[in-house]
């Protein structure tokens, strides 16, 4: 399949994904004209597109990159590509296939995402591609998987980046291997690798399950910054160039449906606090164990997010402070939400210190989780039902509260310091 062949099955699927069913297949049969394989390309897409859980969890062309993926079997016969020794697929992505490979120079493992060969006349992806390369690279923190080359070899695009051996959050979920302190110690690490991002002025734009692998012994690793790009930088010249090329067109829908926010589905100006959404959904997910926002079809669940409000089961109920939390960073009104992401982190601190007893989280995250406690709350499982901690809006308060009780104390000292002046005056001009 070349490349103006994916275009045109990545166009009438894009039409066609979004129409209600009844109009969709008169839709596809006559955008396909007579073509058989096109027909049975786009149908294939679209029949994972209704498996609700696995169209709304996973990247949108995953079966499209096994369409392609038939290509990919010779670089296990190729000595090396590039430098690299190819030994195992360990996943196919929206736009290509992620391998385990082993840097023959450095001695050392590494994941090596390559785009099909297809691809490497489309412009747009082969930029989105180095943009992804570009964005991750810039950003140096121990939660975020760092970047190790980017080229090009044997006609095909790659990028090396660090091999976390783990499991995706998205594997864990599909065990039921998260209770609240392990849920709670991911989010707070999520919270640190985006706040590097941001500080170095870049949005994520697709935060989910599938994009966060955790090590055995609890390490958070954020990947894929494919859809990352620049926002009022503060770091202007240290991401000059990253995105410059590859600007997203008013009302372009870019994301993962399921994880976000209403201003990226309704295609406008981004910035950090579209990351916080999409994070409050995660959280959310693993606390409840679904997804807040759900539907038959991709354009179900984007009108829940612009328009219902999730309901919070038990899970989350129990302990205010966390539902707190998650209505202010699933607030559709943008302005509503965290701030920052500093913010958000702040407060996932202070529950999860009051919850698990300390601020340094010493979790095993092996097959032995399944033995923990099954609220993860305390030895006796007993949920507290008061937590004595204090946000950051409860502290504004607080200390406006501490000021109007100075304020009335001090003039009440003031009132009757004058009030005895004016007895002593009075005494004096009498006697």
């Amino acid at each position: 399949m070349n490349a103006n062949r994916w275009k045109t099955v990545e166009r009438v699927f894009n039409k066609s994904v979004n129409l209600p069913p009844e109009k969709r297949e008169k839709y596809v049969l006559s955008a396909c004209n007579g073509d058989s394989a096109l027909l049975e390309d786009v149908l294939t897409l679209l029949a994972e597109a209704e498996k609700s859980d696995s169209f709304l969890s996973e990247p949108i062309f995953e079966v499209g990159a096994q369409i392609l993926a038939s290509e990919y079997i010779g670089l296990f016969d190729e000595p090396n590509f590039s430098k690299y020794e190819v030994q195992k697929i360990l996943g196919r992505g929206g736009s290509g296939v992620v391998f385990l490979a082993k840097d023959t120079t450095l001695e050392r493992n590494v994941a090596l995402k390559v785009l099909p060969t297809a691809l490497a006349d489309d412009d747009e992806r082969i930029l989105r591609f180095q943009q992804e390369a570009k964005a991750a690279s810039a950003i140096s923190h121990p939660n975020v998987a760092h970047i190790y080359g980017f080229g090009k070899a044997d006609g095909r695009y790659y990028l090396a980046m660090e091999y976390v051996e783990g499991n995706t959050l998205r594997g864990l979920l599909k065990k039921k291997e998260i209770d609240k302190i392990h849920a709670l110690d991911i989010a707070c690490q999520m919270t640190k690798a985006l706040s590097a991002a941001h500080k170095a002025g870049i949005v994520h734009r697709d935060i989910k399950p599938e994009n966060v692998i955790v090590t055995d012994d609890g390490l958070v690793k954020v990947l894929d910054f494919g859809l990352a790009k620049p926002f009022l930088a503060q770091n202007e010249e240290a991401n000059r160039g990253i995105g410059d090329s590859l600007d997203t067109k008013p009302g372009m829908i870019i994301g993962t449906t399921a994880y976000m926010s209403p201003e990226q589905i309704r295609g406008q100006t981004l910035d950090s606090r579209t990351d916080i959404w999409s994070l409050g959904v995660v959280l959310y997910e693993m606390l409840a164990g679904r997804r807040p926002f759900t539907g038959d079809t991709a354009s179900d669940v984007q009108a829940r997010i612009l328009l219902s409000e999730p309901d919070y089961p038990f899970e989350i109920e129990e302990i205010p402070k966390i539902k707190k939390m998650l209505v202010k960073s699933l607030a559709k009104d943008v302005n509503l939400r965290y701030r920052s992401i500093t913010e958000l982190a702040r407060d996932l601190e202070i529950i999860n210190k009051e919850l698990n007893g300390t601020t340094k989280n010493n979790i095993n995250y092996s097959s032995s989780i399944k033995n923990s406690p099954s609220n993860g709350i305390s030895p006796n499982n007993k949920v507290p039902t008061e937590i004595k901690y204090k946000f950051v809006e409860d502290e504004i308060s607080e200390t406006i509260e501490k000021s109007e009780k100075f304020y009335i104390t001090y003039k009440f000292l003031i009132g009757g310091i004058i009030f005895l002046i004016v007895i002593i005056v009075l005494v004096g001009l009498f006697y």
